[in-house]
């Protein structure tokens, strides 16, 4: 047990690390490129936010453990928005945005109700699969028409001074090297937790809804605080809507392809409808102005329930 332990302590000290080094790339590229940092947190930091999820879900159906790779998916959109939201409101003052925050919540919805469809369709895996995935390119391409529209817009002010840094070579492999990290700590992190569940009895859809979903949340986590820290409230609010739509475009899109079904009971479902219409109204209640702490202490108060209602069947 104490073998165990200590992987897992390793594998979370590599994420976290590689995290950083990675948010710390990306938030250099959004003033190189000058796009807005809620853009570049939608897409470049939370596709590399993902990976954590994308290593365990693929490992988990090479393995033939569906109820791990799609509790994983539906696990860790549940914790990002009642875990690394709310610790995002405590660590900070969060104000919403006004334009570019509201349409990607529609994107997000629209999106999670899209894959929530597909599943109780029952269509060809693979078809599917390559159906989400192609949502997850055409998503990235408007996040970007999004940047540049907002760069010459709403965020000239931020990018109104001449910027002479530039991509280099180093910052190219500094970015892969992370995400290397990042991928090393995630097999780390689900290796520990398959020894959990075969120690503990518990099944590895429930590990997946739970403590994989929270391991694997942990990139997103560390975004927010550092985020939190630095005042970049845009890159913390586009990388919980942006790692919502990969996990389930990209990640799941992946996942179906190489597997034959996904089964997942039907409260867990309602759980990811309630956490992201919920999200989105919250967006949309206080846009333009900074999210009361107290709602921080409900949404938690809600992780709390919904990590209870795991164990009924």
């Amino acid at each position: 047990m104490y073998d165990l332990l200590v992987k897992l302590c390793l594998g979370v000290i590599v994420l976290l690390f590689s995290t950083q080094v990675f948010i710390q790339i990306a938030k250099k590229m959004s003033h190189i490129v000058k796009i807005s940092p809620l853009i570049i947190g939608a897409t470049f930091v939370a596709i590399g936010t993902s990976l954590p999820e994308l290593v365990v879900s693929m490992t988990a159906v090479l393995q033939k453990d569906t109820g791990l790779a799609m509790g994983n998916i539906i696990g860790s959109n549940i914790v990002n928005i009642f875990l690394v939201l709310p610790v995002a409101i405590f660590t900070g003052k969060l104000r919403i945005g006004t334009n570019k925050t509201q349409r990607n919540a529609l994107i997000m919805v629209g999106i999670t109700l899209i894959f929530i469809f597909i599943q109780f369709l029952k269509p060809v895996p693979i078809a599917s699969g390559l159906f989400l995935i192609i949502l997850a390119l055409l998503v990235t391409v408007l996040e970007f028409e999004q940047g540049v529209f907002g760069r010459n817009h709403e965020d000239s002010l931020r990018f109104n001074k001449k910027n002479h840094n530039r991509i280099t070579i180093l910052a190219v492999i500094i970015a892969v090297l992370s995400i290397v990290g990042i991928i090393m700590g995630g097999i780390l992190v689900v290796s520990s937790i398959e020894s959990i569940s075969r120690i503990t009895g518990y099944s590895t859809t429930i590990l997946g809804l739970s403590l994989t979903a929270v391991a694997t949340s942990l990139p997103e986590l560390l975004t927010t605080v550092i985020a939190q820290e630095e005042h970049q409230e845009k890159m913390t609010i586009g990388n919980i809507i942006g790692s919502n739509i990969y996990n389930l475009l990209l990640v799941g899109g992946l996942t179906m392809i190489f597997t034959t079904g996904l089964v997942i009971a039907s409260i867990n479902w309602i759980w990811l409808i309630i956490s992201t219409v919920g999200f989105a109204y919250i967006l949309r209640r206080y846009k333009g102005i900074f999210i009361p702490k107290r709602l921080g202490a409900v949404l938690i108060l809600l992780f709390i329930v919904y990590l209870f209602t795991l164990g009924i069947k």
